[in-house]
């Protein structure tokens, strides 16, 4: 067997000619070494700091969308380079386990967010197949007479049974949303005890240390990718805006029936005209979130939730002056998201010309008066541009940007390469 140092000649050179004054050695955990000007090379150190092109020296770091394609390894043995072995690639040794962590957060959130999607189709499903059921069109007839009092207490049982489902599937979408929030990213932790580490030690290339110190908040910024977060979110409010026209049409149904009855009507949570301000407001911070985080693809998808409710409260307060003030404001606002959204149309992202119909269908059933009845078929065709857009299927080990439609992933958790983010609306 030859002896250790002879395979690790480097660029044709013997260990005992070089200077190590000019080309200090890099000794990996493997056990093989190389002059740092080599290893540099070959795990692409200057992917991740920007070089001074007269004196070689590393000035600053290179920020990025892109996530690194694979984990450093030692050019030898094929190794995975050990973090703090050697003090002089912990960034670029770092990014890699962040990125590779956030590609598989990306995939298994998607994954998530799928399942949840096609829980919701059935729930919606089973929601409209059930709900000429709900309310009768005469009374109950209980000994010859209307009973008008059982017969709402009936609507009123069978208001509470299908909300079942719809509160099952918003804990799942809760327990979602907390298992996915960027406190419990396993990328974020690994960022955060990473800068205290370096924060605490004296590494062997100071400089160098100190660009990463100084870069934390860029760095935990693009780590922290909110695709996932926001879809969570997103699927929320689309239960939320299901519930809520549920509630409305049936009682709507029962307004029309013009039940004898001292019982009110009773929804799990409130009535939904009570609780359209909240889900308006909720809305509309995640609007914004998805704007500043630059989603158009889900604030798009917001906003046309939104302007369905804004419609809903409208059509339900048409025939009441309480509220309708109220309902003229939440419509008004409701055009200038729209307009909004047409205008995050210009950007590319998948689903943008369904999406641009709904909202043209929306705007026109907005811009009707208050009295003019909004036609089943209007609202089917919102409603089917609208729903037309889950999430679209995908082998279990490899996901889609929800924005742009390319890969994220892989098979086998390998990820795809060039995986990023989309970036369309940012300069």
């Amino acid at each position: 067997m030859k002896p250790k140092e002879e395979p690790d000649l480097i660029l044709g050179s013997r260990y005992a000619e070089i200077d190590l004054n000019e080309s200090p050695i890099v000794v990996l955990r493997c056990g093989h070494f190389f002059t740092t000007e080599t290893l540099d090379g070959l795990v692409s150190l200057k992917d991740v700091y920007s070089v001074d092109a007269k004196t070689g020296a590393f000035t600053g770091l290179i920020e990025d969308a892109e996530l690194s394609a694979s984990i450093p390894q030692c050019p030898n043995c094929r190794e995975p380079v050990k973090q703090y072995v050697t003090q002089r690639y912990n960034r670029l040794i770092n990014r890699a386990f962040i990125d590779e962590m956030s590609k598989r957060f990306i995939v298994n959130g998607q994954q998530d967010l799928q399942q949840l999607e096609g829980q919701l189709m059935e729930v919606r499903k089973d929601l409209e197949k059930s709900r000429m059921s709900v309310v009768p069109d005469k009374p109950v007839q209980l000994r010859g007479q209307e009973a008008h009092e059982f017969t709402m207490q009936s609507i009123n049982d069978e208001i509470n049974n299908r909300a079942r489902d719809t509160i099952k599937l918003l804990n799942a979408i809760k327990a979602f949303q907390h298992r996915m929030d960027i406190r419990h990213q396993p990328t974020y932790k690994l960022h955060q005890a990473t800068v205290h580490s370096m924060a605490r030690s004296e590494p062997l290339d100071v400089e160098l240390a100190r660009l990463t110190i100084d870069s934390s908040e860029k760095s935990a910024k693009r780590d922290r990718d909110q695709r996932i977060t926001l879809g969570g979110s997103l699927l929320e409010i689309k239960v939320r805006c299901l519930v809520l026209e549920e509630n409305f049409e049936i009682m709507r149904t029962v307004n029309q029936k013009h039940f004898q009855s001292t019982l009110p009507l009773s929804f799990p949570g409130g009535s939904p005209v009570a609780r359209t301000d909240q889900f308006l407001k909720d809305t509309q911070r995640l609007i914004d979130d998805c704007t500043r985080e630059s989603l158009p693809k889900i604030s798009v998808e917001a906003i046309l939730h939104y302007a369905r409710i804004a419609q809903f409260f409208g059509s339900a307060q048409s025939g009441q002056n309480n509220d309708r003030a109220k309902a003229m404001s939440y419509r008004n606002i409701a055009k200038g998201l729209l307009a909004k959204a047409d205008g995050l149309c210009e950007n590319s992202f998948r689903d943008r010309d369904t999406l641009r119909q709904a909202i043209v269908a929306t705007m026109t059933m907005l811009n009707k008066e208050f009295y003019e009845t909004v036609s089943k078929e209007e609202l089917e065709s919102i409603k089917k541009a609208m729903f037309a857009i889950g999430e679209c299927g995908m082998p279990m080990q490899l996901a889609r940007c929800p924005e742009c439609g390319k890969p994220v992933g892989g098979q086998g958790h390998t990820a795809v390469a060039g995986v990023s983010r989309a970036r369309e609306m940012e300069d």
